[in-house]
């Protein structure tokens, strides 16, 4: 299946205070395979410091390893047997993160609102059954602006975050912006640019474009994490000597990528810079041993990144029973 092929069938084109644990109700199915939703945890809260974030589940979406490049079937089996996870359907988790910290809430991506179907777009009943009003977000922070990311902007007929800013890459809104760019892309594609678009159109005045290493206050810093898309960025949240790496989609595919950190996936603009981005960005955390949280790692998405044998592991943060 060619990358084009597979965005359009998944759906990607389909757009014009303290450490605890906040749980909400889901609604459960009987949690066999292949029967529907899974009840989990919507939200897990937990300390940076003296700031609070909080990892939002979006859902999930069931992908395979036609999406990679690098790797044959023979080792995608093996790694994700070896990982204890299913090949087929091969699922990855879609997660969001706010940020709350000196009177101020920052939602870092918005999902995918309705763009992909009825295994994601939970963020918006997450946040009400947390008691957290759209309405009482101050800022959005985009990690790059393909439609998982931003597709929450762009649901329904009113603006969702009505008082919030929108904090992106320059180089990301220029991209999805370029008439030039967009004229040469395949027809199958264009809701990604729509989508792009469609969600800069409703912050308006509001969309606040940033380049390079940004101090965007309140401890949180943007860091450039091109490859993925071009203006691909992190937030890192500094706190009190503590810190968190939100690295947005540094990586799709835990089961592979973290032993495999060389396997791009298809839906990256530069596949190599992207390669190198994860090499570089797993260095980091590992030397610095560095809190991380991702936005297609397993729910919640948070932990630490080790070296290991065959590349690296990723060791999921415990379950905070200590408040």
């Amino acid at each position: 299946m060619q990358r084009r092929d597979f965005l359009a069938s998944a759906g990607w084109a389909a757009a014009g205070a303290g450490l605890g644990v906040r749980a909400a109700p889901v609604a459960a199915q009987d949690g066999q395979a292949g029967t529907g939703r899974l009840a989990v945890a919507v939200a897990r809260t937990f300390a940076v410091g003296q700031a609070r974030v909080t990892a939002l589940a979006d859902g999930y979406l069931a992908v395979g390893s036609e999406v990679l490049a690098g790797i044959t079937e023979e080792d995608f089996a093996r790694l994700t047997a070896e990982a204890h996870r299913p090949t087929s359907p091969h699922v990855i988790g879609v997660n969001a993160y706010l940020i709350e910290t000196a009177g101020q809430r920052i939602l870092v991506d918005t999902g995918t609102g309705p763009l992909f179907g009825p295994t994601l777009g939970d963020l918006p009943a997450n946040l009400t059954a947390l008691g957290i009003a759209p309405d009482t977000i101050d800022t959005v922070v985009a990690t790059h602006l393909h439609p998982d990311h931003i597709g929450g902007v762009v649901a329904g007929d009113a603006m969702p975050f009505p008082n919030a800013g929108l904090i992106v890459s320059e180089t990301d809104r220029a991209f999805w912006t370029d008439a030039a760019i967009e004229a040469q892309t395949p027809a199958d594609l264009q809701g990604f640019f729509d989508a792009a678009q469609g969600a800069l159109a409703r912050f308006g005045e509001r969309v606040i474009p940033v380049e390079g290493q940004a101090d965007l206050g309140h401890g949180m810093t943007a860091l450039p994490l091109p490859g993925h898309t071009v203006g691909h960025m992190g937030v890192l949240l500094e706190d009190s000597g503590a810190q968190l790496l939100i690295w947005g989609d540094v990586m799709h595919f835990p089961a592979i990528q973290f032993r495999r950190p060389d396997v791009t996936v298809g839906f990256d603009t530069d596949p190599d810079q992207a390669r190198r981005t994860r090499m570089k960005a797993f260095d980091m955390v590992a030397q610095d041993q560095m809190m991380v949280a991702g936005m297609h790692l397993d729910f919640p998405g948070v932990g630490h990144v080790e070296r290991a044998a065959e590349g690296y592991r990723f060791v999921p943060q415990g379950y905070p029973y200590v408040v």
